[in-house]
């Protein structure tokens, strides 16, 4: 066993996962990242130092960095954050391209859905009605499905909705899996399974906590579906977006 590892286990790790041709050792995976990351950004000495801490393990880069170190065709990037900003045809297409472009690129997604109008609502130019943002999600869901972040690692992606939404109840229960599709999915993890790729939450801001505090009947409605599903299913979580930052709704996949 390398000496630059403690455990053979280590070691299987790095040579399966993050060695490559311009970086075999785990010395060589440091100089290399260091300069491609920090070149021309520290002085010298820095970059040095920071070589040697990787090295001895003292401090270890994210995964992604370690993996994309020495490559030909690096994707330092992380995760972006998607909005839908008007409520048109062009504006899905725009989400889907924007969508798959990033988890090609290797970076998670992050999109608030909630200006797209609810399932059902009329569609005035065509007059036939809208499919709602979940079936959106649907399609970003199948995205990175069939897209692996930078060719080799699963897709992550995150999407919400606000709790005034007419579909937050859909929302709230669209990982509702029936009995048959949760055996497959413990048979086969890859099993596909509705927005099975997707970590899903419920946007909260100012007016829902102003309506709780008048009793409002919709607002503890919405509060304890989504209470009650994160103990049957964990999810879909809450996100807290108050005051200065109640726009701050995206988050990182």
């Amino acid at each position: 066993m390398s000496d630059e590892f403690k455990t053979s286990f280590a070691k299987n790790i790095f040579d399966a996962k993050y060695a490559n041709t311009n970086t075999p050792t785990w010395h060589t995976k440091a100089k290399v990242l260091v300069n491609e990351v920090c070149g021309g950004l520290l002085p010298d000495s820095e970059i040095s130092e920071l070589i040697d801490m990787i090295r001895e393990m003292k401090f270890i880069p994210a995964g992604r960095y370690i993996y994309y170190a020495g490559q030909d065709a690096r994707f330092y990037n992380n995760c972006f954050c998607l909005k839908a900003e008007e409520d048109t045809r062009e504006e899905w297409a725009r989400l889907t391209h924007d969508a798959m472009s990033c988890l090609m690129c290797g970076g998670g997604i992050g999109i608030d859905y909630s200006l797209l109008r609810g399932s059902g609502s009329i569609l005035k130019r065509t007059g036939g009605v809208a499919s709602g943002p979940i079936s959106l999600m649907e399609v970003i869901n199948e995205v990175g499905r069939n897209v692996m972040q930078g060719g080799s690692r699963r897709s992550a992606m995150y999407a919400s909705l606000n709790w005034q939404h007419p579909d937050v109840t859909k929302f709230i229960h669209a990982k509702d899996w029936s009995y048959d599709v949760k055996a497959l999915k413990e048979k086969d993890f890859n099993y596909p399974a509705r927005l099975d790729m997707t970590n899903i939450s419920v946007n909260y801001d100012d007016a829902f906590f102003e309506a709780m505090a008048r009793g409002d009947e919709r607002a503890k409605s919405v509060w304890m579906d989504n209470i009650m599903q994160m103990l049957t299913t964990a999810e879909p979580g809450m996100s807290i977006n108050l005051g200065e930052n109640s726009k701050d709704t995206l988050r990182n996949a």
